[in-house]
């Protein structure tokens, strides 16, 4: 099963089994990863003109995410939900587990690059979503979502 990595709303483990009709027990069994030479930021630019997140590479930043085991049938539903490709694209990236181990290979979804822009600022209900995993962040990085301007 492969394992997928969010860093954004997908971190609400009830948003993820509902956008992929995943087992909420197999859900529940999420764990936190460190994704190293990428950093966090509100820069994909939806429809609406609202930041969404995506990781953009920075040799000197790290990145915390939730990791999930996903069939590539719920992969395949959760492309639908990101809107692959025009908004995200698939990708395969390397992540290490916070409690420690070796560094696993991990699907996650990054902005498509002509979504992307400076100065934008995600919505509340959005950021919302993504301190629903604050029990397996750091409390470094919920603090920095919590202090995250947002829009409106």
């Amino acid at each position: 099963m492969p394992l997928y990595v969010s860093y954004g709303s997908n971190m609400d483990p009830a948003r993820l089994a509902a956008r992929t009709g995943a087992d909420p027990a197999r859900v529940a069994a999420r764990f936190a990863v460190m994704v190293r030479g990428m950093r966090l930021a509100f820069a994909k630019r939806n429809d609406d003109g609202a930041a969404f997140a995506t990781l953009l590479p920075d040799h000197a930043a790290e990145a915390e995410a939730i990791a999930y085991a996903l069939t590539e049938a719920e992969l395949d539903r959760l492309d639908a939900a990101e809107g692959v490709p025009e908004h995200y694209l698939r990708a395969t990236i390397e992540v290490i587990p916070r409690r420690g181990g070796p560094a696993r290979a991990a699907v996650t979804y990054l902005a498509n690059p002509a979504r992307c822009a400076d100065g934008l600022l995600p919505p509340r209900w959005y950021l919302d979503h993504f301190l629903e995993a604050a029990d397996l962040l750091s409390p470094e990085w919920t603090a920095m979502l919590r202090r995250q301007e947002v829009a409106g």
